[in-house]
């Protein structure tokens, strides 16, 4: 799954891009664009890679993306399902809508007058990943899918109107670790690009220095000095952040127990599991659990 630097096919009269693809299987390939990226997905069930960030999703699923942050989707494990659902002369039934814009696509200036200020603090946080839930997402996915429909002014009114609702709300979480993928050359993007496609298929399990750096094509201590100097952190750091947010998202699901959690993200025993998803994120995976399903029970009481 290596990554793809893929250039949105913008058209010669438009200032931005949209489009709709639909599909059975939802499968993109690991790639990353100079623009700014809006995807709504409609999709049952997959997984989402942003930068370091590894969680599955349910239907919906709304990000926004930075220049530059390496993202896919996958089906995973509902391939089969899915794939069994449709007739062979059946439409597709999942969709995806995407924007691709540039941060001049309206003038070099444009982002950056006062009356954007705001909008322009929402850019500068992409760069990590956004991921939108609630009701934000609600009026976001209801904008996204009537971009396709419409043209010329209206279409430039819903992408301000859904980057001004991103700017105000309070619903998202960030997904990749600051100073990801930060400042790479063409040269650096490649090498990266081949460690962070060998990261992403072995986290779970235990990473030889040796072979990763092999991929690298340099020796284990120019590999280490060469990903520090990139990603801000070590490779077992690294690792150990992608293992963490992982086991957030399970530990979200409530489908597996806690041990049972520490040994699929890949940690062999469940105290130093423990003590570093407490390490990074401040408590321990029961707090995290707990703090969950309070939560989940605050906002059922509010819905009756």
């Amino acid at each position: 799954m290596k990554a793809i630097f893929a250039k949105p096919p913008l058209g010669s009269r438009a200032t931005f891009q949209v489009r709709k693809d639909n599909f059975d299987i939802l499968d993109t390939k690991w790639h990353y664009h100079a623009e700014y990226e809006l995807a709504y997905i409609h999709y049952p069930y997959g997984k989402r890679i942003a930068g370091n960030s590894m969680a599955t999703f349910e239907d919906g699923d709304l990000v926004f993306y930075g220049p530059n942050l390496p993202h896919a989707w996958s089906h995973e494990f509902v391939a089969e399902q899915k794939a069994n659902t449709f007739g062979v002369n059946e439409e597709p039934a999942h969709y995806a809508i995407v924007v691709h814009f540039s941060e001049s696509c309206f003038g070099e200036s444009f982002f950056t007058i006062p009356e954007m200020s705001v909008i322009q603090l929402i850019l500068k946080k992409s760069t990590r990943g956004i991921v939108v839930h609630g009701e934000s997402r609600k009026r976001i996915a209801k904008w996204m899918i009537q971009l396709p429909d419409n043209v010329g002014s209206k279409r430039v009114i819903l992408l301000l109107q859904i980057l001004e609702e991103l700017s105000i709300t309070k619903e998202y979480n960030l997904l990749s670790s600051t100073g990801y993928w930060d400042n790479l050359n063409g040269h650096d993007a490649v090498r990266m690009s081949s460690i962070y496609d060998y990261i992403i298929q072995h986290f779970t399990k235990e990473i030889a220095l040796e072979e990763i750096a092999a991929r690298a094509h340099i020796s284990p201590s120019a590999f280490c000095r060469y990903f520090k100097a990139r990603t801000k952190r070590t490779l077992k750091e690294f690792i150990n952040d992608l293992r963490i947010n992982y086991a957030c998202q399970l530990l979200e699901e409530n489908r597996h127990s806690i041990t049972q959690i520490c040994f699929e993200v890949g940690f062999n025993n469940i105290s130093n599991f423990n003590r570093r998803f407490k390490e990074i994120k401040g408590i321990t995976p029961q707090q995290y659990r707990a703090n969950i399903l309070s939560l989940s029970h605050t906002d059922s009481k509010r819905v009756v």
